[in-house]
């Protein structure tokens, strides 16, 4: 199967360090974002792995390039001039999907942590047997279709719109976690030109038409990292489930990503007013006061008297001696 990754966006929220690191190569727990979507989807035969860009381009070429993706051929749609949002974006695209059947696409700075294996096999399979346009993977989320807009469906999963107002006909709304199963015939509904939305703008259009568009719900853990105070609360929780002496299903996926993404291995430490994951090629701090969540990439180096709460150094990156800061990313 083809999948295509969304990276042209300017991660606007975590400003400003996006302004130099696009926001799939900002490191959560010693790995980029990106190594996360990608475990996502490990244990199925990519043949086209297509990434868009925009923002920092080159940097994002270069990231996905150092990445073990393991798909057979790595393609870039590079979108010049104006960011075309995920419709346009796969519109942008869409020479190197023709033909080739089903697709996958999604986020490529997405925290997904599912609790089965064959989740995606399953909802493959459902998209091919009921011959959808679309099949989206949901969760249930708090204050979906109140406070923030969701996937409206009846009781067998079938979508009729989108939005925080239901729809109706409806029996409940879902959270969309970002990834999706779309049929070719999606290019045929993406406005021809300029930036659109693929479910308002193109889903939305097939549901119109009669085309079946469903909701696959899945049990995972979903994490926003959208802005620095989420991306710190996210990272801080995912290190409680590193952590844990539970096997969880959470602990076992993001072992299997830092395994995948960071084989030289991590050292995972509750140092009391310290929690530390820092990587086994990351230069070892030394004179330092370290208090909360420390993270520390490959080849990263903390300077001797600095005084650090809640900081993530991401690989290569170097904290100067003296440094005294918290709630930040060095990179």
């Amino acid at each position: 199967m083809n999948v295509m990754l969304l990276a042209a966006g300017e991660g606007t929220r975590l400003r400003p360090y996006t302004l130099t690191t696009p926001k799939p190569a900002i490191p959560f727990l010693t790995v980029p974002l990106a190594a996360h979507s990608l475990n996502f989807i490990k244990g199925h035969s990519i043949n086209k792995l297509v990434v868009n860009t925009f923002h920092l381009p080159q940097k994002i070429h270069e990231l996905f390039h150092s990445l073990p993706h393991g798909a057979k051929e790595l393609h870039f749609s590079d979108e010049k001039g104006e960011i075309l949002g995920n419709g346009g974006g796969l519109r942008n695209a869409q020479k190197h999907f023709r033909g080739g059947g089903d697709f996958i696409m999604m986020n490529s700075d997405e925290v997904i942590l599912p609790e089965r294996a064959d989740f995606l096999d399953q909802a493959i399979e459902a998209h091919k047997k009921n011959k959808a346009l679309a099949t989206l993977l949901v969760m249930d989320y708090p204050g979906i279709g109140t406070k923030f807009g969701g996937v409206w469906c009846t009781t067998e999963g079938q979508v009729l719109g989108f939005g925080k107002s239901p729809i109706s006909g409806s029996q409940r709304a879902w959270h969309f976690i970002g990834v999706q199963i779309l049929s070719e015939e999606i290019f045929s509904l993406i406005p021809p030109q300029g930036a659109s939305n693929i479910l308002y703008d193109a889903v939305a259009k097939g549901i119109e038409q009669g085309e079946r568009v469903q909701v696959i719900p899945i049990q995972c853990s979903w994490f926003e990292t959208g802005n620095p105070p989420d991306f710190f609360e996210a990272s801080a929780q995912c290190f409680s489930y590193l952590n844990s002496m539970q096997e969880s299903f959470q602990k076992l996926a993001l072992l299997s990503t830092i395994e995948r993404f960071a084989p030289e291995g991590v050292e995972v430490q509750n140092l009391g007013s310290s929690q530390q994951i820092i990587s086994r090629k990351a230069h070892k701090p030394t004179e330092s006061k370290l208090e909360g969540m420390i993270v520390m990439s490959a080849g990263s180096k903390i300077e001797r008297g600095s005084k650090l709460k809640n900081v993530v150094v991401g690989h290569g990156a170097s904290v100067p001696s003296g440094t005294e800061a918290h709630d930040t990313l060095f990179l």
